[in-house]
């Protein structure tokens, strides 16, 4: 049979076999632990830095698109402003027309006034002076 110190030692190396397995399956579910943590980190600074670019950008488009309603704004004021001295032109002009005369064409023309006179029942002489 066996020794003695044989049947203790068996035990010894089993245990100690046991245990080190024990201790690589502990190690193996650390390691990968540590692989999910490290990868759930790069993922995050993954989204991080993607949802930051998207932010940036589409701040810059809010930016630029208040800027050019800011320059269409500015325009029609100044398609306003442009319409209101053409209408104002226009309402003088109309004064203008509507303050004309005959007389006042030919005063100082006496050729003109001569042959508004001779159009029958345009003008008469007291009316070119």
């Amino acid at each position: 049979m066996w020794p003695q110190f044989v049947v203790p030692l068996i035990t010894l190396l089993r245990n100690a076999a046991l245990n080190a397995m024990k201790y690589k399956s502990e190690l193996a579910l650390v390691r990968s632990q540590n692989v999910d943590i490290t990868k759930f980190e790069t993922q995050l600074d993954e989204f991080k830095t993607a949802f930051g670019r998207n932010w940036r950008l589409a701040s810059e488009g809010f930016e630029e698109a208040i800027k050019r309603i800011d320059d269409v704004i500015k325009d029609l004021e100044k398609t306003k402003e442009a319409l209101h001295k053409s209408a104002n032109n226009l309402r003088l002009a109309n004064d203008k027309a509507d303050d004309l005369t005959i007389k006042k064409l030919t005063r100082g023309n006496p050729t003109m006034a001569a042959k508004f006179a001779e159009l029958p029942g345009r003008m008469t002489s007291g009316e070119t002076e």
